[in-house]
């Protein structure tokens, strides 16, 4: 399970970022998950609920929000949000495709003491 060793890793960077900035707690904690990433962001908000915190971080807000992956089809030149791998061009029905992003998992902003 991909969420678990990711929430710990979270854990590990919120918990380093706390001591680099001289700060208390994480309240809250914002990610953004791409929609190609493979996570399950409700698996991952229950990884999150459930694993060991140290204290700093008890009690912290999980919040998750989706990226869709951006497209650009290589038929008919249509830029397009991409959700998942098999979704075909919504003008031309094509695969062919370039795609940028949608694979990140990124901490957008915490809210600390």
């Amino acid at each position: 399970m991909h969420e678990l060793s990711l929430c710990q890793t979270l854990c590990q960077q919120l918990e380093q970022e706390l001591i680099a900035r001289r700060l208390e707690r994480v309240l809250r904690v914002e990610l953004v998950i791409g929609s190609l990433s493979c996570l399950d962001p409700h698996a991952l908000a229950f990884c999150f609920a459930a694993i060991d915190k140290p204290p700093p971080l008890q009690g912290c807000e999980l919040l998750i929000r989706r990226q869709p992956a951006q497209a650009q089809c290589r038929c008919c030149q249509a830029d397009y949000a991409l959700h998942r791998w098999l979704d075909a061009c919504p003008r031309c029905g094509s695969l062919n495709r370039s795609v940028e992003g949608g694979d990140e998992v990124l901490i957008e902003q915490m809210e600390v003491l």
